[in-house]
Formats: structure tokens, C-alpha cells, sequence
């Protein structure tokens, strides 16, 4: 396809989502698609809060309705950015408390 990890991920995610394939549990199914993808990739799993299901929802409809994918793929990028931060953050504490004992 051309696409980064990321944008992979969050391609697959929303094409899985628009096919509809299940009765029940698309949505979790194609995050645990994404992620699964993420993981293969190097990347964290990354996860949708409930503050952020109006936007999430609202990337995956311009996905669906006008194919732009872009809005979706960055949201995934910005929630994968902040995984490795909040990674990279325990990876220094733990490295402080080593130091302290």
C-alpha cells in the first residue's frame, strides 16, 4: 500500500469498521486489528478514551463517507505518540529509582 506502520494500522482499522462484517464487535475487533498491527510494527497498543470517542468516531465517518483517511491515521499517530511518552517516562523512573537503591 505505501503506507507507513501507522497509517496501516489505521486503514485497517477504518476498512474493517466500514465492512461491517459482524452483527456485534466490529469495533473491538478492529482495534484489536490496529493494534495487533501496531505491535508487529515495534509499535505500543494504543487505546480510545471515552473523551475522545466523538473524535474518534467522527475520523472514522470522514474515512467512511469521504475516504480520507488522514484524520484517523493522525489521531492514531498522536495516541501512539503519547503511549511511547508515558513508555519513555516509566523507562526514566525506573532508571532513577535504580540509581537510588
Amino acid at each position: 500500500h505505501g503506507m507507513n506502520p501507522i497509517e496501516l494500522a489505521a486503514w485497517t482499522h477504518a476498512e474493517f469498521v466500514k465492512i461491517h462484517p459482524f452483527v456485534d464487535g466490529n469495533g473491538r475487533t478492529s482495534r484489536m486489528l490496529m493494534n495487533y498491527q501496531l505491535m508487529a510494527a515495534g509499535f505500543l497498543p494504543v487505546s480510545i478514551a471515552k473523551e475522545e470517542r466523538l473524535e474518534y468516531f467522527e475520523t472514522l465517518e470522514a474515512y467512511a463517507v469521504d475516504g480520507d483517511l488522514t484524520p484517523f491515521a493522525e489521531m492514531v499517530a498522536s495516541l501512539e505518540e503519547r503511549r511511547l511518552d508515558e513508555y519513555l517516562t516509566l523507562e526514566q523512573q525506573q532508571g532513577e529509582i535504580g540509581h537510588t537503591l
